[in-house]
């Protein structure tokens, strides 16, 4: 499996190799995707929803990654597990393991929310100069892993995850 769009796992159609599922990985505490599921919940009214108004205000107190597509067969794996294979790995500091996990039905298999700390005493707060974030879940014997350049994540001037 692999991130944001890219593939893993398979091999060259060896009979014995699962098939390559794309899993999407996105930050849905960026303000970019909170402007899209506002959109996409409220349509042309999303303008003036006071609704959409206080999504899109809402300061986060953790840093949320979606995983879309998943293959189903992860639901049955354990939540607590799932928690604790969770990290978020910022360059020169300890991982940071998920404080929840959040599954959810989506169209493409299982969706799964991993909520990472941002404002609790000894978290740290991300910044343009860390270069990179990388998000990994392990699921047995599959990764899924996602490295992001905060320089392509700047909207409106500012970091946005």
């Amino acid at each position: 499996m692999g991130g944001g769009g890219g593939r893993g796992g398979g091999g060259m159609g060896s009979p014995e190799a699962p098939p390559a599922t794309t899993v999407i990985v996105r930050w849905h505490s960026a303000l970019p995707i909170k402007q899209a599921v506002a959109r996409a919940r409220y349509g042309d009214e999303a303008g003036n929803s006071p609704e959409a108004a206080k999504t899109l205000q809402r300061q986060e107190t953790h840093y949320i990654v979606g995983m879309i597509g998943l293959p189903p067969g992860v639901a049955r794996m354990d939540p607590k597990k799932m928690k604790s294979n969770a990290l978020l790995k910022i360059k020169d500091r300890p991982p940071v393991e998920a404080e929840a996990v959040q599954p959810a039905r989506g169209e493409r298999g299982l969706d799964l929310y991993l909520f990472f700390p941002k404002t609790l005493p000894g978290s740290h707060v991300i910044v343009l100069e860390d270069n990179e974030v990388e998000v990994e879940l392990k699921l047995g014997s599959t990764n899924v892993r996602r490295k992001f350049k905060l320089k392509d994540m700047v909207f409106g001037d500012k970091l946005e995850i």
